[in-house]
């Protein structure tokens, strides 16, 4: 049977940490002669006329350099072989399997500069839409996981948990045509303000167009009152540099309201920006568990041994303002294979300092790795440059973080419903140390497996630790 064949397009291999969102190189690890010489220039920028062997050239020096795996690259390739300087950079990576056979390294990609600019500055352009994918071959079963607030599928109202049947009249559940799976294909990567019609749970005619919408990062702030002191919760979706007043607005709230524990949803956070991270961790466990600490250690490729850099647990924000605290020596996260990256940084870097990380849900997505992302002609490249490691100089997670008590992502409740699967396991663990007899269905597991229930499809750009240049009160 035909797949469809987005979730090689969509599904998030990438992790995150740094600084400022820009689509260009982000700290002075690499430079090449060749770069800005382009087949294409851009006009009114610092492209100049070059050729498409030129971009080649660029990116086999730029990965030569720069990728962790530098050793491992293929000798064999020909650049002229590749009809595009992407084509050719996607084949610039490992082929190396792991003890399990499943790739080594699943996070190597390009974009547009101009898309990763869109998404990383917090206006991503698209549907508003995650998609848990549980069958991508007839008979097709994709549900709604996720949706933005304030983007085109909220205004359209759909909600999370509504089942998808139709796109532009095409069967979507049961067609097997090459031309209409194109179709398929087309509609769910959308380009700008593209418009297309869906059907879901057997509603037709529900029309929506891709366009801008300022991103919410921190979601449902709560306050959740137990028999033993009041739970803060909140959903932490990304990390980009809006993070900031929004994670300080939250921890100030549930300051204020005196909680005893914290859950943060992090289910589908795919990381982000390393420091915002930092900064998250810090408010949680405060000073006294933090101070004199490292949140990640940066280690790089033996010829960038002088890029290797600790990152502390920040204070500070970006404006030198002093963040909040809460203090806290123990945390329950909400974590499925959609929690990746620079989220993961959090996890580790607080079991790093001894806090008690109760993990609720399934196993993440395991990528201690991270880029620095590189601007050349018009395009962003993501090859893995580095590998975190925290205070105790622990990074070995590639199979991901196993949770303390496994439970199913649950599409029949919203997120931030106390009666939801993962958030009530939460709210009991806590109390009780065990786990409810659901627990013993996994739902969000590593998608090469083949028990695996379903995948999160969502852009590249969601699932990243990314290294951008400090902001200049953080600087190390």
């Amino acid at each position: 049977m035909k797949k469809i064949i987005i979730l090689s397009m969509l599904v998030v291999l990438t992790s995150c940490g740094g600084g400022s969102n820009s689509g260009t190189t982000s700290t002075p690890v690499f430079s090449s002669s060749m770069a800005n010489m382009c087949a294409n220039p851009r006009p009114n920028t610092i492209d100049q006329q070059g050729t498409a062997d030129n971009e080649k050239a660029y990116l086999s020096a730029f990965v030569n350099q720069t990728y962790l795996w530098y050793q491992q690259l293929p000798t064999n390739l020909v650049a002229a072989n590749y009809a595009t300087p992407q084509d050719y950079f996607a084949a610039l990576k490992t082929t190396a399997l792991d003890v399990k056979g499943i790739p080594v390294d699943q996070f190597h990609w390009s974009q547009t500069t101009a898309s990763w600019d869109a998404q990383s500055s917090g206006n991503p352009l698209d549907f508003g839409i995650q998609w848990a994918a549980l069958n991508s071959a007839p008979p097709r079963n994709w549900i709604v996981a996720d949706v933005a607030p304030g983007s085109p599928a909220a205004a359209a109202g759909i909600q999370r948990g509504a089942k998808l049947t139709l796109i532009d009249g095409i069967d979507f559940v049961n067609d097997n045509v090459q031309a209409d799976i194109n179709a398929l294909n087309a509609a769910l990567l959308p380009g700008p303000v593209a418009t297309h019609s869906f059907g879901f749970n057997g509603q037709t005619g529900i029309t929506m167009t891709s366009t801008a919408y300022p991103e919410v990062t921190v979601k449902h702030i709560k306050i959740i009152p137990t028999t033993n002191g009041n739970v803060g919760y909140f959903i932490f979706d990304t990390q980009i540099a809006q993070s900031e007043a929004e994670l300080t607005n939250a921890i100030n709230q549930l300051k204020a309201a005196g909680i005893s524990d914290l859950i943060i949803d992090l289910r589908y956070n795919g990381g982000g920006l390393l420091y915002i991270a930092s900064e998250l961790a810090y408010m949680i466990a405060g000073p006294v568990n933090t101070t004199n600490h490292v949140f990640e250690k940066l280690i790089y490729n033996d010829k960038l041994t002088s890029q290797n850099t600790s990152y502390p647990f920040y204070s500070l924000g970006t404006a030198n303002q002093t963040l909040p605290t809460l203090g806290l020596n123990h945390v329950s996260l909400l974590v499925t294979y959609g929690t990746a990256s620079a989220s993961e940084s959090i996890i580790n870097s607080l079991r790093g300092v001894n806090l008690t990380v109760d993990l609720i849900g399934s196993t993440t997505r395991g990528k201690p790795y991270g880029f620095v992302p590189q601007g050349n002609c018009g395009w962003t490249y993501f090859s893995i440059q580095f590998k975190g490691v925290n205070d105790k100089g622990f990074g070995d997670y590639a199979d991901g973080f196993t949770p303390t008590c496994q439970v199913p992502d649950d599409f029949t409740h919203q997120r931030g419903d106390t009666a939801e699967t993962m958030l009530s396991s939460a709210l009991s663990y806590r109390t009780s140390g065990v786990c409810p007899a659901i627990a013993s269905v996994p739902l969000f597991v590593n998608a090469s497996s083949s028990n695996a229930i379903y995948q999160l499809v969502r852009p590249a750009t969601k699932e990243m630790r990314i290294v951008t240049p400090l902001p200049h009160s953080m600087s190390m």
